[in-house]
């Protein structure tokens, strides 16, 4: 009868722990507001230029998004803030992507190429390039064009950093383009 009871007891056990689902894990936050500030190093008096992107609701249906305006001939200190506007308190993703910065990079592109240059401030532990922080320089002549932000998910994969300085491992988080005039 114990070995029964054993046997019955065993089984049991067994069918709880195979009918217990394992839940999928998202390391990745909403991020609903971008912040882009550009503080004018040529002209340091000139006020803090601050341009915003944002889905507030999160639903992946663009609320509004800023024409960036900037001087010709200029260099700016750019920074980028990540925010959730679904979370009351907001809640400033920010901080998480830069003490996660080997797991993240931030590819900036400017159509046509010569608009912008831009140069990462900000490195990760292993002297890779994270992209909160940057120096932009605005071409000679006023001109038009696109400037697209890219932040890319680069975790370890089976334990291995992957994260190189490209933009080619990992997933994207962002893929927004901001429309440019330089005056």
């Amino acid at each position: 009868m114990k070995k029964v009871i054993s046997l019955f007891s065993l089984f049991l056990l067994l069918s709880a722990c195979s009918k217990e689902e394992i839940q999928p894990t998202d390391d990745n936050e909403l991020i609903t507001t971008i912040k882009l500030q550009f503080t004018s190093v040529t002209n340091p008096a000139s006020p803090v230029k601050t341009f915003f992107w944002r889905d507030i609701q999160g639903d992946g249906i663009v609320d509004s998004i800023d024409p960036i305006m900037l001087d010709k001939n200029s260099t700016y200190q750019m920074t980028i803030e990540l925010l959730d506007e679904t979370k009351k308190p907001v809640f400033d993703i920010t901080k998480e992507v830069q003490e996660e910065g080997d797991e993240h990079l931030f590819v900036y592109k400017s159509n046509p190429i010569g608009l912008l240059g831009v140069s990462i401030k900000d490195l990760d532990k292993k002297g890779l390039p994270i992209g909160l922080q940057a120096e932009v320089k605005t071409q000679y002549a006023p001109g038009d064009g696109k400037f697209t932000i890219l932040l890319k998910h680069q975790p370890p994969v089976n334990g291995k950093l992957v994260k190189d300085g490209t933009e080619a491992p990992g997933s994207t988080d962002v893929d927004i383009e901001f429309s440019v005039t330089l005056k």
